[in-house]
Protein backbone atom coordinates (compact mmCIF):
# COMPACT_ATOMS: atom_id res chain seq x y z
CA UNK A 1 0.00 0.00 0.00
CA UNK A 2 2.45 2.37 0.72
CA UNK A 3 4.56 1.22 -1.99
CA UNK A 4 1.31 2.41 -4.99
CA UNK A 5 1.47 5.64 -3.04
CA UNK A 6 5.33 6.06 -3.37
CA UNK A 7 5.09 5.27 -7.10
CA UNK A 8 1.94 7.93 -8.04
CA UNK A 9 3.70 10.79 -5.72
CA UNK A 10 6.92 10.16 -8.29
CA UNK A 11 4.36 10.10 -11.44
CA UNK A 12 3.32 13.11 -10.27
CA UNK A 13 5.86 14.79 -9.55
CA UNK A 14 7.53 14.33 -12.86
CA UNK A 15 4.56 15.29 -14.39
CA UNK A 16 4.48 18.62 -12.65
CA UNK A 17 8.56 19.16 -13.46
CA UNK A 18 8.17 18.53 -16.98
CA UNK A 19 5.31 20.86 -17.61
CA UNK A 20 7.14 23.86 -15.84
CA UNK A 21 10.45 22.89 -17.73
CA UNK A 22 8.44 23.35 -20.88
CA UNK A 23 7.01 26.67 -20.06
CA UNK A 24 10.42 28.16 -19.20
CA UNK A 25 11.72 27.27 -22.77
CA UNK A 26 11.52 29.58 -25.73
CA UNK A 27 9.23 29.36 -28.75
CA UNK A 28 11.06 27.84 -31.24
CA UNK A 29 11.56 29.98 -34.61
CA UNK A 30 9.10 28.09 -37.10
CA UNK A 31 11.36 26.88 -41.01
CA UNK A 32 10.22 28.91 -44.14
CA UNK A 33 8.08 26.57 -46.25
CA UNK A 34 10.12 26.24 -49.76
CA UNK A 35 7.33 26.47 -51.84
CA UNK A 36 4.38 28.76 -50.03
CA UNK A 37 0.85 28.07 -51.25
CA UNK A 38 -0.43 30.40 -53.78
CA UNK A 39 -3.89 30.81 -53.52
CA UNK A 40 -3.81 33.48 -50.73
CA UNK A 41 -1.96 36.00 -53.16
CA UNK A 42 -4.86 34.71 -55.81
CA UNK A 43 -8.00 35.00 -54.05
CA UNK A 44 -7.92 38.08 -52.18
CA UNK A 45 -10.19 37.35 -49.33
CA UNK A 46 -9.86 40.37 -47.61
CA UNK A 47 -10.79 42.86 -51.21
CA UNK A 48 -7.04 44.10 -50.24
CA UNK A 49 -6.18 44.82 -54.05
CA UNK A 50 -9.51 46.23 -55.38
CA UNK A 51 -9.68 49.50 -54.49
CA UNK A 52 -5.66 50.19 -56.31
CA UNK A 53 -6.92 48.30 -59.36
CA UNK A 54 -10.02 50.27 -59.87
CA UNK A 55 -8.56 53.44 -59.39
CA UNK A 56 -5.83 52.77 -61.95
CA UNK A 57 -8.89 51.54 -64.22
CA UNK A 58 -10.39 55.24 -63.58
CA UNK A 59 -7.03 56.97 -63.85
CA UNK A 60 -6.46 55.54 -66.85
CA UNK A 61 -9.66 56.96 -68.92
CA UNK A 62 -9.51 60.04 -67.82
CA UNK A 63 -5.09 60.19 -68.66
CA UNK A 64 -6.36 58.20 -71.47
CA UNK A 65 -8.78 61.29 -72.53
CA UNK A 66 -6.13 64.21 -71.33
CA UNK A 67 -3.55 62.84 -74.16
CA UNK A 68 -6.42 62.88 -76.68
CA UNK A 69 -6.81 66.55 -75.79
CA UNK A 70 -3.46 67.31 -75.73
CA UNK A 71 -3.15 65.32 -79.38
CA UNK A 72 -6.25 67.66 -80.39
CA UNK A 73 -5.14 70.90 -79.14
CA UNK A 74 -1.65 70.50 -80.05
CA UNK A 75 -1.25 68.66 -83.62
CA UNK A 76 1.69 66.87 -84.48
CA UNK A 77 3.83 68.73 -87.12
CA UNK A 78 3.67 66.06 -89.71
CA UNK A 79 -0.15 66.05 -89.66
CA UNK A 80 -0.21 69.96 -90.42
CA UNK A 81 2.41 69.71 -92.53
CA UNK A 82 0.38 66.78 -94.94
CA UNK A 83 -2.60 69.26 -94.20
CA UNK A 84 -0.87 72.50 -95.79
CA UNK A 85 0.68 69.98 -99.03
CA UNK A 86 -3.03 68.67 -99.86
CA UNK A 87 -4.35 71.78 -99.30
CA UNK A 88 -1.89 73.37 -102.13
CA UNK A 89 -2.09 70.75 -103.91
CA UNK A 90 -6.30 71.44 -104.55
CA UNK A 91 -5.39 74.98 -105.28
CA UNK A 92 -3.00 73.97 -107.50
CA UNK A 93 -5.83 71.73 -109.40
CA UNK A 94 -8.47 73.81 -109.03
CA UNK A 95 -5.60 76.85 -111.26
CA UNK A 96 -4.93 74.18 -113.60
CA UNK A 97 -8.82 73.29 -114.10
CA UNK A 98 -9.56 76.76 -114.29
CA UNK A 99 -6.60 77.53 -116.96
CA UNK A 100 -7.76 75.02 -119.16
CA UNK A 101 -11.09 76.00 -119.18
CA UNK A 102 -9.75 79.13 -119.67
CA UNK A 103 -7.75 78.19 -122.51
CA UNK A 104 -10.59 75.87 -124.16
CA UNK A 105 -12.87 79.16 -123.96
CA UNK A 106 -10.43 81.05 -125.26
CA UNK A 107 -10.22 78.29 -128.37
CA UNK A 108 -14.27 78.73 -129.28
CA UNK A 109 -13.73 82.45 -129.29
CA UNK A 110 -11.00 82.65 -131.13
CA UNK A 111 -12.81 80.08 -133.66
CA UNK A 112 -16.12 81.97 -133.30
CA UNK A 113 -13.61 85.38 -134.55
CA UNK A 114 -12.39 83.74 -137.40
CA UNK A 115 -15.78 83.17 -139.10
CA UNK A 116 -16.57 86.89 -137.74
CA UNK A 117 -13.98 88.18 -139.87
CA UNK A 118 -14.95 85.55 -142.76
CA UNK A 119 -18.65 86.97 -142.96
CA UNK A 120 -17.12 90.71 -142.41
CA UNK A 121 -14.97 90.25 -145.30
CA UNK A 122 -17.97 88.59 -147.38
CA UNK A 123 -19.98 91.87 -146.82
CA UNK A 124 -17.48 94.00 -147.63
CA UNK A 125 -16.90 92.48 -151.00
CA UNK A 126 -20.69 92.34 -151.63
CA UNK A 127 -20.47 96.48 -150.12
CA UNK A 128 -17.75 97.77 -152.44
CA UNK A 129 -19.14 96.84 -155.68
CA UNK A 130 -22.39 98.54 -154.60
CA UNK A 131 -21.13 101.30 -153.22
CA UNK A 132 -18.93 101.71 -156.23
CA UNK A 133 -22.49 101.17 -158.98
CA UNK A 134 -24.11 103.74 -156.66
CA UNK A 135 -21.59 106.51 -157.07
CA UNK A 136 -21.58 105.41 -160.94
CA UNK A 137 -25.18 106.47 -160.45
CA UNK A 138 -24.74 109.30 -158.62
CA UNK A 139 -22.55 110.65 -161.40
CA UNK A 140 -24.63 109.97 -164.43
CA UNK A 141 -27.86 111.38 -162.39
CA UNK A 142 -25.79 114.68 -162.13
CA UNK A 143 -24.74 114.81 -165.97
CA UNK A 144 -28.46 114.16 -166.89
CA UNK A 145 -29.77 117.02 -164.61
CA UNK A 146 -26.85 118.80 -166.36
CA UNK A 147 -28.29 117.60 -169.50
CA UNK A 148 -32.03 118.32 -168.97
CA UNK A 149 -31.46 122.14 -168.72
CA UNK A 150 -32.45 124.29 -171.64
CA UNK A 151 -28.30 125.23 -172.15
CA UNK A 152 -27.88 121.63 -172.15
CA UNK A 153 -30.69 121.07 -174.59
CA UNK A 154 -29.52 123.79 -177.13
CA UNK A 155 -25.96 122.48 -176.72
CA UNK A 156 -26.81 118.65 -177.84
CA UNK A 157 -29.28 120.13 -181.01
CA UNK A 158 -26.98 122.68 -181.79
CA UNK A 159 -25.14 120.85 -184.60
CA UNK A 160 -28.53 118.44 -185.34
CA UNK A 161 -30.39 120.08 -188.95
CA UNK A 162 -34.48 120.13 -188.04
CA UNK A 163 -37.33 122.45 -188.70
CA UNK A 164 -38.59 122.29 -185.07
CA UNK A 165 -35.88 122.74 -182.63
CA UNK A 166 -37.97 123.24 -180.02
CA UNK A 167 -39.65 119.93 -180.62
CA UNK A 168 -36.30 117.87 -180.85
CA UNK A 169 -35.10 119.32 -177.59
CA UNK A 170 -38.85 118.54 -176.18
CA UNK A 171 -37.83 114.98 -177.29
CA UNK A 172 -34.21 114.78 -175.91
CA UNK A 173 -35.61 116.11 -172.53
CA UNK A 174 -38.12 113.31 -172.57
CA UNK A 175 -35.48 110.44 -173.13
CA UNK A 176 -33.32 112.20 -170.70
CA UNK A 177 -36.03 111.94 -167.93
CA UNK A 178 -36.91 108.28 -168.85
CA UNK A 179 -33.35 107.95 -168.20
CA UNK A 180 -33.13 109.84 -164.72
CA UNK A 181 -36.38 107.93 -163.66
CA UNK A 182 -34.12 104.70 -163.63
CA UNK A 183 -31.35 105.60 -162.45
CA UNK A 184 -33.05 107.11 -159.43
CA UNK A 185 -34.76 103.42 -159.08
CA UNK A 186 -31.78 101.69 -159.01
CA UNK A 187 -30.16 104.10 -156.92
CA UNK A 188 -32.77 103.32 -154.44
CA UNK A 189 -32.70 99.66 -154.44
CA UNK A 190 -28.80 99.88 -154.53
CA UNK A 191 -29.24 102.22 -151.74
CA UNK A 192 -31.65 99.72 -149.32
CA UNK A 193 -28.88 96.54 -150.27
CA UNK A 194 -26.14 99.16 -148.81
CA UNK A 195 -28.06 99.27 -145.74
CA UNK A 196 -29.08 95.57 -145.54
CA UNK A 197 -25.43 94.97 -145.88
CA UNK A 198 -23.78 97.39 -144.23
CA UNK A 199 -26.36 96.82 -141.13
CA UNK A 200 -25.09 93.26 -141.04
CA UNK A 201 -21.65 94.68 -141.34
CA UNK A 202 -22.09 96.24 -137.87
CA UNK A 203 -23.45 93.23 -136.35
CA UNK A 204 -20.32 91.09 -136.74
CA UNK A 205 -18.14 94.10 -136.52
CA UNK A 206 -19.54 94.55 -132.95
CA UNK A 207 -19.63 90.61 -132.58
CA UNK A 208 -15.59 90.79 -133.69
CA UNK A 209 -15.05 93.59 -131.18
CA UNK A 210 -16.70 91.80 -128.52
CA UNK A 211 -15.19 88.59 -129.35
CA UNK A 212 -11.49 90.48 -129.27
CA UNK A 213 -12.51 91.97 -125.85
CA UNK A 214 -13.26 88.36 -124.07
CA UNK A 215 -9.73 87.12 -125.87
CA UNK A 216 -8.52 90.03 -124.33
CA UNK A 217 -9.88 89.29 -120.63
CA UNK A 218 -9.21 85.47 -121.37
CA UNK A 219 -5.31 86.28 -121.98
CA UNK A 220 -5.39 88.55 -118.44
CA UNK A 221 -7.33 85.58 -116.69
CA UNK A 222 -4.42 83.28 -117.98
CA UNK A 223 -1.50 85.74 -116.95
CA UNK A 224 -2.86 86.09 -113.32
CA UNK A 225 -3.42 82.47 -112.74
CA UNK A 226 -0.18 82.20 -114.20
CA UNK A 227 1.70 84.61 -111.55
CA UNK A 228 -0.77 83.40 -108.70
CA UNK A 229 1.34 80.57 -107.69
CA UNK A 230 4.87 82.48 -108.13
CA UNK A 231 2.93 85.18 -105.51
CA UNK A 232 1.48 82.51 -103.29
CA UNK A 233 5.08 80.70 -103.07
CA UNK A 234 6.68 84.53 -102.38
CA UNK A 235 4.41 84.64 -99.51
CA UNK A 236 4.87 81.47 -98.11
CA UNK A 237 8.69 82.28 -98.36
CA UNK A 238 7.60 85.40 -96.14
CA UNK A 239 5.79 83.92 -93.74
CA UNK A 240 8.47 80.97 -93.03
CA UNK A 241 11.10 83.82 -92.22
CA UNK A 242 8.56 85.89 -90.31
CA UNK A 243 8.41 82.59 -88.81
Amino acid sequence: MKYQKLCLFLFLSAVVLTGSTAAQQPAKAKRPVKNPPQFPSIIDLENKDTQPTSQQANQQPGQQNKAQDASVAQPPDSLAGAVQSIASELRALGQELRSLNIREQTQIEMLRMTRVDMRIDHYERELRPVRDRISSLEADEQILQQAMTREGLLAQTANTPTVNRDELMRQLRFQHEARYRTIQAEKERLRKLEADLTSSLKIYQNISRETEQRIQEAEDALKSIESGPQHQTGQSVKTERKQ
